[in-house]
């Protein structure tokens, strides 16, 4: 540690250059910016932790001396001395730590005024020298902490923080401290004084708790708590009494905050003494405060410090707190604020604590505030007892009876957000054992209840962000109900039996599928473990449901397994589980088919449908098995009883009720009891709800089933219905109902028809004709005609569907001749006929269809107008449908129907109605009398008719195919019949298009079969037509062409020839289809059948070009417009001339229809050559553009037919076909669009007036003026493209794209650089390359052309040509050469660039070229570099270039003369302010270095010095060219340096796409210069200051790094060489910088030199 030297000013300096350096930073730390403070701030930070005394001392003299400087400036030294000592409080010693201890307590204290940034900042340092020198910084505080005088704010707030710093070296001063405090206290008269004190207190209080906690690892065991309780004692008083008061709000919090802490270290009997009023006090704030959290935490501590389990003496205060506490509880917590959060929880601890010694007490305040209050209180309440139950089980654990019995008055609570926290509240108490004592049972049957509430009716939700659902209670609840039983080991006793009680009763019916599922986990766990209360005893469960209660009940609700969250699982389980207790002969029978059942449900449910109609055939089956086992006529009729006595508990739930009619069916199918019967029958009709389909259903089947067994008595109950319930009476003795209304007798009357015709198909055959029609007819008929009533139409519809079932020949096993039929079935057409078209909303269109189908079996067959009638009806009657059947206009009868399924019926029941038609005549007249109704469908504009009309064609086509006898017909009707359906081929609709080769696949079979084909003939052309179909998938335009055109081969191939014609010319209307793939498809079909059946057709092709080409404007498909197109081309093969002339007098740009018509033309390879080489004539004839000066300004504008010819061009290379042709004409074409892309940059549109003046072709469209002409320079680019692309010059588009040409290209500025990169591409591809020497010789006479842009080109073409070594073809060097010399007077500035540029790249080419050249390229790069017009240093830069490029090729004996020069010449470019002229700089002196080793290496090796600072600095340069160009040279200067360790280092990381760490690389670099070139220090450090001038910020900042690094790395033997003084002072120097960035890495580098 160096000992202060004699300095007055106490610095404890090093006697170097450090002082001075400490001295600036510490001056300079108020930077202007925030980053320059931090940066400085760090800066001293670093110094400090290597020379803690020097940076400590010098800051502590500076403030010392500075007494006026900025506040700011002394925080951020004060805060920086912090940070130093709490780095290196170790190395500090005692007399430097009593300096900054004086200094610290000094200016904590200089102000009177609390001045806080400044005086924290001096506490926060004598606290960090309090961690080691805790006894010297309390000396200090002491002074400061005189008895009978008010200390300093942060006197007292650093005493504080101490405490809370150093627990064990603290709490023995805080004897004295709180002895000196006291009196004080009384003197504190304001806010901010008292707000220290407490907070001081509260300090005190935590260090004494913990050190007293801790005692074991305490410096002085005797201390305890007793020691401190008189003093605190006092202290609280004061704080409670007098300060509490303040109306500061901060203050009171912190008050209270410290009173809770300090009533831990209070005497017990003060404690109680005061504690009323304390709690008065602290309650009292409540109101003074929006934010209680503090003032809840200190009330909580002071509870737990008085609150143990029988210390009652708050039981006075008890009201009063909870007066304050419940409204805390009662407003919820704000959940978006951590704050409010932990106030309720800190307040629910309030309660916990309360419970020690009041549970009792408490108890009995809830339950009662429980009873009265509103809503938020009710919510409150039963939130705390959730917490006490959790939180307070031992303090509740003697009121758990009462707890159970108060919350009794919840249970017939209404509102879901109290029923919600109560289900809460009934989890904890199911988990604390509450729910095995009285009243539990009543708990369950809550929480039951509410799994069994209904959804929300539909409507407007309520706006309470808090509203509870009934669906999320009703989720909550169910969840709650199975944790119970199955995580909840003690609820076993509590639901078994007692859940069985919930399965029966009709209010809990929704809630069937959770209750059996808890209940069949319970029973089945008993029956396999055997368990003692397994099982039941009846007499003695009085309130458990009887056997064949249960069987009822599980039967039912098994019925409809998907009801109640798919419950059908859980029932069954329940129903193994219980069968033991439910019947013994039932077990075996259950045990086996119920798992199967179960797995039936299993694998349903992993599939999308659901058959209804299976599982009841199944569940009935189970039924009807069990009444056979038990074998008890009894039995069955006292369940028969059970059943029918549950009917009341569906009247909700139709579906329910409509299997339980079945199943009592079964068992009335079963007895044999009359009166049972008689009784049972009654029961039925009188329980249903006419008004219900569902149920109507039930009923009629239930009849249908017992009819089975007894028919008379059904249709003699069904005859007193007749008589009796359907006549509108008043008065009269036996009536079993009220009055009925006309409506009533309609609904009775439904339910009526359908009832006889189940009865009619479930009744014996050997009965039913007999009684048809004797009593059925006779009873139905009458009702048929005028209906008004929907449900009764539909159910007379179905009875009649069922009496046709039922007098089919395969039901009754004989003929029957049904004779009234005919009325029936006009009945059902006009019912057809009434339905509306615009949606589907009933059944009654699928349901007469299908009873028409089953009438149509039924012999004799109908007349040919009553077949026409029906099939015109009913096709009428489906077609126009919506595709989603019209949305749900729901009626009530049909409230459940949704539209598509009910859309999905009736095309159903239509196609069944026509295949029964067809049935009826299997012949190729029978599908024609079908096909004449679908023509008009087959044409409509919604693709859902002509859907749905191909796919009744199908329908009604495979069945005949599959059923028909080939002699019976001859199909006169093929022709007409895949006429109509070609165009359907290529329907927009993927479905239609399928279906359409479908329906002509099968009508060509069937032509086959008509023909005498057997069924199993193997035809190829024709089975391959289905293959189509996966093509035909694809909606893409090509694919379709080529499935039509094999389509129209095949049909071409099959149609016989007295048929073509009347095909040909219905195909002919396919042109004109509304759809316009269709219209494509027709055109495909027409010239496959033009090729393959005859020319005749094509006789006017003159005509067709001329029509066909006017009416290109509305063909809009592409496919119907090839066959347009072809005429077009073939006429161009005879006048290609005339054609290409008329082309391009057309406007441009060029509309759709011209650009097909130039394609279509491409398609022909002669054409194509022709027209090539007739375009390429025109472009060289004529002008490029016209040059008009006017006002200085020179305009360009483009003329028309080069601008015609590009245009054409473009469209001609994006043609496939157009490859071959191109490749021919490769060099010319190349050429030409260079010049035409060079002519066209910086060019104006042609104007359009002119071209529509003069050159509008006769009898064209034009375009409208308003159509923008298209940009010259764009155009030749996108057609210089399309000729790569089509030339497949691939690799050419990349090079050009990866380099950004094409925008080169558009740009005045950057073209010659896109013409320098295609050159090189040129040379590269495969496909270019052999093709140069012709493309020179396209191009050289442009080089003395008129316009300078072509120029241009040729110049950049030829330089870079050169780079390219010229193919390695020597003549063709000396050629361009030659012509590049005779171009270097040029007018234009850019084509000398070029010139000297391609001179220079003579370098690429053999060395012996060079040497021939080397004399003339010298000096034309000496002349270049002096060119007096290159105001922007271009030539000079290319020159440069150049010369680089030559050094590396020429001989050392050549340059040795000017080698030194050259680098002289070239050094103030360096720093150069063009980005580019540095880089060439820089290059060039790079290149050099290949003539460094030779006979002039020692003066190279000292200019490679004298450069070396600049070439590292530019290293880091703001421009990445000369960041590159530094890491090249420095590369290749690396080998020369003499230094094998730089060099490496060189070639590792200056790579040149790497990413360098530059600070890292300079610190490495520097610590190798100071090895490697020892003497050179001080000349580099000399170099690096020289750059604290420079211009940009970037290199200042570079330079003060690198030369922090080198000095930082010297090491100390070595300093001496230094100009110390010099360096130091130009770096104090740079701190003073304008630019941020500089002054921080001055500082940085500052921070390196602590050894100097």
């Amino acid at each position: 540690m160096i000992m202060p030297g004699p300095e007055e000013d106490g610095v404890r300096g090093t006697g170097g250059q450090v002082d001075d350096m400490t001295m600036a930073l510490i001056d300079a730390a108020n930077d202007k910016t925030e980053d320059g403070q931090e940066m400085i701030s760090q800066a001293l930070f670093d110094l400090g932790k290597h020379k803690p005394a020097l940076v400590l001392s010098s800051c502590y003299s500076y403030l010392k001396k500075h007494t006026k400087l900025a506040q700011e400036h002394r925080v951020i030294l004060l805060q920086c001395m912090e940070r130093i000592v709490k780095d290196t409080l170790d190395q500090i010693d005692t007399g430097l730590a009593t300096d900054l201890i004086k200094l610290g307590a000094l200016e904590m204290t200089l102000s009177k005024e609390v001045v806080p940034d400044w005086q924290n900042a001096a506490s926060g340092l004598l606290v960090a020298l309090g961690a080691e020198y805790c006894d010297e910084v309390m000396a200090e505080m002491f002074e400061r902490f005189q008895p009978g005088t008010l200390p300093h704010y942060f006197v007292v707030r650093t005493i504080g923080n101490l405490a809370q710093a150093n627990v064990y070296r603290m709490v023995p001063h805080l004897t004295a401290v709180l002895s000196t405090t006291l009196p004080m206290l009384g003197m504190v008269k304001h806010d901010n004084m008292k707000w220290v004190f407490s907070a001081a207190l509260s300090k005190f209080s935590e260090a004494i708790i913990e050190y007293c906690a801790n005692i074991d690892k305490a410096p002085d065991k005797s201390i305890t708590k007793d020691r401190f309780s008189q003093e605190i004692g006092s202290a609280f008083d004061v704080l409670f009494s007098t300060w509490l008061q303040s109306k500061e709000a901060k203050l009171r919090l912190t008050i209270v905050e410290a009173m809770g802490h300090m009533t831990h270290l209070m005497a017990k009997d003060k404690l109680e003494e005061v504690l009323p009023r304390v709690l008065q006090g602290i309650l009292g704030l409540y109101k003074k405060h929006p934010e209680p959290f503090h003032i809840t935490q200190g009330l909580c501590n002071v509870l737990d410090a008085v609150c143990t389990q029988e210390n009652t003496i708050l039981e006075p205060q008890l009201d009063g707190l909870l007066s304050a506490l419940f409204p805390q509880v009662f407003n919820p917590p704000d959940y978006n604020n951590p704050l409010s959060i932990k106030n309720h929880n800190e307040v629910l601890r309030c309660f916990a604590i309360l419970a020690r010694p009041f549970s009792g007490k408490l108890t009995g305040i809830l339950l009662s505030k429980l009873e009265q209050g509103n809503e938020k209180v009710r919510i409150g309440i039963l939130t705390i007892f959730k917490h006490l139950i959790n939180a307070a089980s031992e303090s509740m654990e003697d009121k758990q009876e009462v707890v159970v019995s108060g919350l009794k008055m919840m249970l017939g609570e209404q509102n879901n957000k109290l029923k919600k926290i109560f289900a809460q509240v009934i989890i904890a108490m199911a988990h604390h054992g509450y729910l095995e004592l009285e009243g539990g049972h009543q708990m369950i049957e809550f929480i039951v209840k509410q799994c069994a509430l209904p959804n929300d009716p539909p409507g407007k939700r309520s706006n309470d962000p808090e509203y509870v659902s009934n669906q999320a209670l009703r989720l909550m609840c169910d969840n709650v109900l199975q944790l119970l039983a199955t995580t909840v080991e003690d609820m076993e006793s509590v639901l078994w039996p007692f859940l069985l009680e919930m399965v029966v009763p009709e209010q809990y019916t929704e809630a069937g599928g959770v209750v059996c599922k808890c209940l069949a986990h319970l029973a089945n766990k008993k029956r396999e473990e055997r368990a003692d209360d397994y099982e039941l005893d009846y007499e003695v469960l009085a309130n458990t449901p009887k056997p064949n209660v249960m069987i009822a009940r599980l039967m039912v609700l098994a019925g409809c397994p998907k009801n109640n969250r798919d419950r059908g699982m859980h029932v069954l389980l329940l129903m193994k589980g219980l069968s033991p207790n439910l019947h013994e002969s039932l077990v075996e029978l259950w045990d086996t088919v119920i798992p199967k059942l179960t797995q039936y449900l299993e694998d349903a449910s992993k599939e999308e449908s659901w058959s209804q109609k299976n599982w009841e055939d199944l569940t009935l089956k189970l039924l009807s098995k069990s009444l056979d086992v038990v074998e008890s006529e009894d039995w069955i009729a006292d369940l028969g009883e059970m059943f029918g006595s549950q009917i009341p508990l569906y009247n909700s739930y139709p579906e329910e009720k409509n299997f339980l009619y079945k199943c009592l069916g079964i068992i009335l199918r079963k007895s044999t009891k009359k009166d049972f019967i008689s009784k049972h029958l009654d029961l039925i009709f009188n329980t249903v709800k006419h008004t219900d389909q569902v149920e109507r259903e039930g009923v009629a089947i239930a009849m249908g089933f017992c009819a089975a067994s007894h028919l008379d008595s059904v249709l003699g109950k069904l005859d007193s219905v007749a008589k009796n319930d359907m006549v509108q009476k008043s008065g009269g003795l036996f009536k079993f109902m009220k009055d009925k209304s006309e409506v009533d007798i309609e609904r009775i009357k439904a339910t009526l028809m359908l009832c006889y015709g189940y009865v009619a198909l479930f009744s014996p055959v050997s009965l039913i004709v007999s009684r048809m029609e004797a009593t059925i007819l006779r009873s139905i008929t009458p009702h048929f005609a005028n209906v008004k009533d929907t449900s009764v139409k539909t159910n007379l519809i179905r009875t009649l569907d069922l009496i046709g079932k039922a007098l089919h020949p395969d039901h009754l096993k004989t003929q029957y001749n049904f004779s009234n039929r005919e009325e029936f079935i006009n009945h059902m057409e006009n019912y057809l006929k009434g339905e509306s078209l615009t949606s589907v909303t009933t059944e009654t269109r699928a349901l007469a269809m299908n009873a028409c189908a089953t009438l149509v079996k039924l012999d004799p067959k109908l007349s040919e107008a009553e077949e026409f009638d029906l099939i015109k009806t009913a096709t009428d009657c489906v077609y126009p449908l919506p595709i989603d059947g019209g949305g749900t206009k729901k009626g009530k009868e049909e409230a459940e129907m949704e539209a598509e399924v009910l859309l999905e019926s009736s095309v159903e029941a239509l196609h069944d109605l026509l295949r029964e038609l067809l049935n009826k005549d299997l012949t190729t007249d029978g599908l024609d009398a079908i096909f004449k109704h679908l023509v008009p469908w087959l044409l409509s504009m919604q693709n859902y008719e002509r859907e749905r009309a191909l796919r009744t064609f199908l329908v009604c086509a495979q069945f005949l195919l599959e059923n028909m006898e080939p002699t019976k017909s001859t199909f006169s009707n093929q022709s007409v019949v895949i006429a109509r359906l070609v165009p359907r081929c290529t329907d927009p609709d993927v479905e239609v298009r399928k279906l359409a080769v479908d329906c002509i696949y099968v009508s060509l079979k069937i032509a086959a079969r008509v023909e005498g084909q057997p069924a199993d003939h193997k035809d190829a052309m024709i089975d391959a037509l289905p293959t189509l179909k996966e093509r035909l998938a694809k909606g893409d335009p090509s694919v379709l062409f080529s499935v039509i055109n094999d389509l129209s081969k095949v049909i071409a191939k099959k149609m016989p020839s007295d048929q073509l014609h009347s095909f040909l010319e219905v195909l002919q209307e396919g042109l004109l289809d509304p759809q316009s793939h269709s219209s494509s498809g027709a055109c495909v079909v027409l010239n496959g059948m033009m090729k393959i059946r005859g020319a005749e057709i094509l006789k006017q092709v003159d005509n067709i070009v001329t029509s066909l080409h006017s009416k290109l404007a509305s063909i809009d498909f592409a496919q119907t417009r090839t066959g347009t197109l072809r005429s077009i081309r073939t006429l161009a093969a005879h006048h290609l001339s005339a054609v290409l002339k008329t082309l391009l007098n057309y406007q441009l740009p060029y509309d759709s229809d011209m650009v097909e018509i130039w394609q279509t033309l491409c398609q022909d390879p002669q054409i194509t050559a022709a027209m090539i080489t007739q375009m390429l004539e025109m472009l060289h004839k004529s002008l490029p553009y016209e040059e008009r000066t006017n006002d200085e300004e020179t305009i360009r504008t483009a003329t028309s037919l080069p601008m015609a010819v590009t245009s054409a061009l473009k469209i001609v290379f994006d043609c496939e076909e157009t490859e071959e042709q191109a490749l021919q004409a490769y060099h010319t074409l190349m050429g030409a669009l260079m010049l035409r892309m060079g002519s066209s940059v910086g060019i104006r549109p042609v104007k359009q007036k002119e071209m529509e003046k003069e050159e509008k072709p006769k009898g064209k469209k034009v375009v409208p003026v308003s159509s923008k002409p298209p940009e010259p320079s764009v155009t030749a680019i996108e057609t210089f493209r399309s000729f790569l692309t089509r030339t497949k010059s691939n690799d050419i588009i990349d090079v050009l794209t990866e380099e950004e040409c094409w925008e080169k290209f558009e740009q005045e500025e950057d073209y010659p650089e896109g013409f320098t990169i295609l050159t090189r591409a040129l040379v590269g591809s495969t496909v270019a390359a052999p093709h140069v020497s012709k493309i020179v010789a396209s191009v050289t006479s442009a080089l003395s052309s008129l316009y300078d842009p072509q120029r241009v080109v040729v110049a950049a073409f030829f330089a870079e040509l050169i780079n390219q070594k010229c193919m390695d073809d020597g003549d063709l060097v000396e050629l361009v050469m030659n012509s590049l010399l005779g171009r270097l007077v040029d007018s234009s500035h850019k084509v000398r660039m070029l010139c000297i540029r391609g001179l220079g790249n003579i370098a690429s080419v053999s060395s012996e070229l060079v040497k021939k050249y080397s004399t003339t390229v010298l000096s034309a790069m000496m002349a270049g570099m002096d060119d007096k017009e290159d105001p922007d240093d271009d030539i000079t830069t290319e020159a440069m270039s150049g010369l680089s490029r030559i050094l590396c090729e020429i001989e050392e004996s050549h340059i040795r003369a000017i080698l030194i020069n050259v680098s002289l010449k070239i050094r103030p470019c360096f720093e150069k302010e063009k980005p580019a002229v540095r880089a060439q700089a820089i290059i060039l002196f790079g290149n050099l270095s290949r003539f460094g080793d030779g006979p002039s290496k020692a003066p190279f090796l000292e200019q490679i010095h004298s450069n070396l600072v600049s070439l590292l600095l530019h290293l880091n340069d703001p421009e990445v060219e000369v960041k590159k160009a530094c890491k090249f040279s420095l590369r290749l200067l690396g080998p020369l340096m003499g230094s094998e360790s730089i060099n490496n280092k060189f070639q590792r990381h200056l790579l040149e796409d790497a990413n360098l760490i530059y600070g890292e690389f300079l610190n490495d670099l520097a610590k190798l210069m100071i090895e490697d070139f020892p003497d050179k220090i001080n000349f580099y450090v000399m170099g690096c200051v020289s750059f604290f001038k420079s211009f940009w910020p970037e290199i200042k900042s570079n330079a003060a790094l690198f030369v922090g690094y080198l000095l930082g790395n010297l090491s100390e033997t070595r300093q001496s060489a230094i100009s110390k003084e010099h360096v130091c002072s130009a770096l104090i120097g740079l701190l003073k910088d304008q630019t941020a960035s500089v002054r921080c890495r001055a500082a940085e580098a500052m921070s390196l030199l602590y050894q100097y």
